[in-house]
């Protein structure tokens, strides 16, 4: 009786321990399908693609970390002035001090420095970048990852050989040889949702730093800095130091040169990327054909040759200082100087008609002509004056050295 009922309760005891591990296995099982089903490197792998940590390996080399010296000339103001914009530059009162009632004062220099990375195009040392990244520099270094872990980056000074501000595209050159020169891709093929791989030089300071996502969308109309492009967006995580790096495809083809990170701080995940279908010639034309692609008009962008910054209606509020366009710097020997506009100044209305944004400025331009003489009412120290300025002819490639 006694053993009857010990194999009853050995055989219950075996069964429930038999369910649990089937419940367990199950629930294993249903783990790693789901690991599986959501990975971008299982994703990635499909089709002879490249995963991840592959991608990286062959195309981090394929990539240079670039950094730049500038002198800057600023007036020097009063201490009891606060610029609401002067965290965007090293140094206290950089830009005309809206608000400060004394005016001008002295001159200060300093020199600036800035990071951003660049794409190696061929093995003896043409590299792609932004315009923006090397814009004024009177010195730029290119760092080279060695192909080997463990060894020393190599170290060159690079000279500026071509360079469009309307495209944001440049192009240097390293005296090195043996790169490792990117391979570009079809940008017109890409598809929402594909893997995207972002590698550059994030904060200056993370040479070569790989970030993954996807592409979350085509033909992005992007303005920054009176640059409109049609970007690819992405969300794989690009940041300061990014501009002018690589976006790769599952391939490890460049699909896209790495533009701006959203402008909201509040938003996270939105990066953008000019597409390199949209540069190719103009790249290919810089280095081949340097005074043809000079006498060419590229683009149908006219530049007044100002960097400028939105002042929407809640900074209005705060700092007290009308809704337009904020200008942060005005480029030497630009329609913009020429025409009497300073750093600090607020542009209200461009051809009579009210500016709230630079979309506005931008539209606005587009309906005038080289040669037109349009009047511009700015906000300068809570003061408003019209000027006229002379549009020039849309920017063309600047060309150097050659």
């Amino acid at each position: 009786m006694r053993t009857s009922r010990f194999f009853r309760r050995f055989l219950a005891l075996t069964a429930a321990l038999a369910l649990t591990a089937t419940a367990s296995m199950a629930a294993i099982a249903l783990a790693e399908d789901s690991g599986k089903h959501f990975s971008i490197v299982e994703a990635a792998s499909q089709e002879n693609a490249l995963s991840i940590p592959e991608i990286s390996k062959a195309c981090r080399t394929s990539v240079v970390a670039i950094e730049t010296e500038t002198t800057v000339v600023y007036n020097n103001y009063g201490n009891d002035y606060y610029n609401p914009f002067g965290s965007m530059f090293p140094g206290f009162g950089f830009g005309y001090g809206y608000g400060y009632p004394d005016g001008r004062g002295g001159q200060r220099e300093y020199t600036q420095t800035g990071a951003g990375s660049g794409i190696i195009l061929s093995e003896d040392g043409y590299i792609l970048t932004n315009h923006h990244v090397i814009s004024g520099a009177d010195k730029i270094t290119v760092y080279v990852m060695p192909e080997e872990e463990g060894a020393e980056e190599a170290t060159y000074e690079a000279t500026l050989i071509g360079s469009s501000e309307s495209h944001d595209v440049a192009v240097l050159k390293i005296e090195a040889e043996g790169l490792n020169a990117a391979v570009f891709g079809d940008s017109d093929q890409l598809e929402i949702g594909e893997l995207a791989v972002a590698i550059g030089n994030p904060m200056g300071n993370v040479h070569g730093s790989v970030t993954a996502g996807i592409i979350s969308a085509k033909e992005q109309e992007l303005t920054i800095d009176d640059v409109t492009i049609n970007a690819i967006q992405t969300d794989a995580a690009i940041n300061p130091g990014n501009s002018g790096g690589a976006l790769f495809d599952s391939f490890g083809h460049v699909i896209g040169m790495v533009y701006a990170k959203s402008s909201s701080v509040s938003i996270e995940g939105m990066g953008y990327a000019i597409p390199v279908n949209d540069i190719k010639e103009l790249v290919t034309n810089m280095i081949t054909n340097p005074e043809a692609t000079q006498a060419q008009t590229l683009g149908s962008q006219i530049m007044l040759g100002i960097t400028i910054i939105d002042v929407t209606e809640e900074m209005s509020k705060q700092y007290s200082m009308p809704v337009g366009v904020y200008i942060r710097e005005v480029s030497e020997f630009s329609a913009a100087e020429r025409a009497g506009l300073l750093k600090g100044d607020i542009i209200v209305e461009f051809g009579g008609e009210p500016v709230t944004c630079a979309d506005d400025l931008n539209a606005l331009k587009a309906q005038h002509q080289s040669g037109d003489v349009v009047s511009v009412k700015i906000d300068r120290n809570g003061k408003e004056l019209t000027l006229e300025i002379v549009l020039p002819q849309p920017t063309a490639v600047e060309t150097l050295n050659n």
